[in-house]
């Protein structure tokens, strides 16, 4: 069985925001993309408020990857207020969640219009690749 090898463009430094409400999961995502790339910066937002308020600050992001059922403010619910500020209709969003029917990922592209969209359970490589292809996406280079 061949290996996939992961490509990964060192020469561009990428800053993600991770939001979950399960510190064990974001934990685990923020630790498993670091040891990917480790020049890419990763900040972390437990809550969709939480997230709202780094977003709103002076720091800017290449792409959210957020869960979308957490308390305190959905994955939904941020998506909806980022894709309501002009400044944010670019970024590209990642879905993360447990969801797997082919209905309910239908409406996260369609409804809700997320960029891109990761099932649970994942390894921090499917993440990775997942936010530089929808990155390459949005840029037009894919």
């Amino acid at each position: 069985m061949e290996t996939e090898t992961l490509e990964i463009d060192f020469s561009r430094k990428l800053r993600l925001l991770v939001v979950d409400d399960v510190a064990v999961h974001r934990f685990l995502l923020v630790s498993g993309l670091g040891r990917i790339n480790p020049f890419m910066v990763v900040e972390e937002a437990g809550s969709g408020s939480e997230a709202m308020d780094k977003l709103g600050g002076a720091e800017r992001y290449d792409a959210v990857v957020c869960d979308w059922l957490m308390p305190d403010g959905s994955g939904e619910d941020l998506l909806r207020w980022m894709r309501a500020r002009p400044h944010f209709r670019r970024v590209p969003f990642i879905m993360v969640s447990g969801r797997n029917s082919n209905q309910e990922i239908i409406e996260a592209f369609m409804g809700l219009g997320v960029d891109g969209y990761v099932v649970k359970p994942f390894m921090p490589r499917d993440v990775y690749r997942k936010v530089v292809d929808t990155i390459a996406k949005m840029a037009g280079k894919k």
